[in-house]
């Protein structure tokens, strides 16, 4: 949703602001300390709805309004997030609303948002994570050379026998998992691979996923790019899967794309077995 609302903007020339809500927590009623999250998103839910922002059901991160004229829209991640609109005078109105019932920051050049680097220039919006990726590859300091996500014709099994390895693979997938989601669609599949085998690692495991922080580490400048490009706004979908697999079990993947920039992507093992 984030990479759609960069998309709609950079589509139709509106502006973005991102901002940073200040000790968000402590603006709602706080009635059930352990659930003081919920507290603050009904909190910041019912502002919106005040504003004339309406949620968007599929995605509760993600808020809309259209006054007839002008749209905009609102994304949020806790107390981070994006704001855009068709037009100056809507963006600035917002602005000061939001500002009389939160304690906000506001930046209207777009260098990052929730450890992703945004740099624009005349072509777009370049989504990437530098920093992420440099902390990976300091944990893992090989000296492996990739030039592909996945080692060529990798075949790994699950170890049923010696448990997990005293090695922090499962906190590496996860940070993987957040870059692959974020701006890195050609590493999903291998991602994904590798995560099957969270729960049974072992040497052979590990040394692939070396393999593809090697190749995060060859390739740490590429991201996707969000372009400015006169395109049309159609959304379109490409689909594809194998049939079987391991354990019988079919691997998909899509891409979605918002005229020409992709906004969502995803590769899965499914849970049915082929048949």
């Amino acid at each position: 949703s984030l990479q759609l609302l960069f998309s709609t903007a950079c589509l139709k020339h509106w502006s973005i602001r991102t901002f940073d809500v200040k000790v968000a927590f402590l603006h709602s009623l706080i009635d059930k300390p352990v659930h003081a999250s919920r507290c603050w998103w009904l909190h910041l839910r019912r502002i919106l709805q005040r504003i004339g922002f309406k949620s968007n059901e599929e995605d509760p991160s993600t808020y809309t309004l259209n006054d007839g004229i002008d749209q905009a829209i609102l994304w949020i991640h806790v107390d981070y997030g994006a704001l855009t609109a068709s037009s100056h005078g809507l963006l600035d109105r917002i602005s000061r609303q939001l500002d009389t019932y939160l304690k906000i920051k506001w930046d209207e050049h777009v260098t990052g948002l929730v450890g992703i680097s945004i740099e624009e220039s005349d072509k777009g919006f370049k989504l990437w994570q530098p920093d992420l990726i440099d902390k990976l590859t300091n944990l893992n300091p090989s000296k492996i050379v990739a030039k592909t996500p996945l080692p060529a014709n990798c075949q790994l099994e699950s170890n049923k026998s010696m448990g997990n390895m005293d090695k922090p693979y499962l906190k590496q997938i996860g940070i993987l998992l957040y870059i692959a989601q974020a701006c890195r669609p050609d590493i999903s599949f291998a991602v994904n691979y590798l995560a099957r085998f969270s729960l049974s690692t072992d040497q052979s495991h590990w040394n692939a996923l070396e393999h593809l922080i090697a190749y995060l580490r060859r390739t740490r400048d590429m991201g996707i790019l969000i372009s400015k490009l006169n395109a049309s706004s159609e959304m379109t979908c490409f689909v594809d899967a194998n049939w079987g697999g391991e354990a019988n079990r079919s691997t998909h993947g899509y891409i979605i794309m918002h005229g020409i920039n992709p906004i969502g992507w995803q590769s899965k093992q499914q849970t049915t077995i082929a048949s």
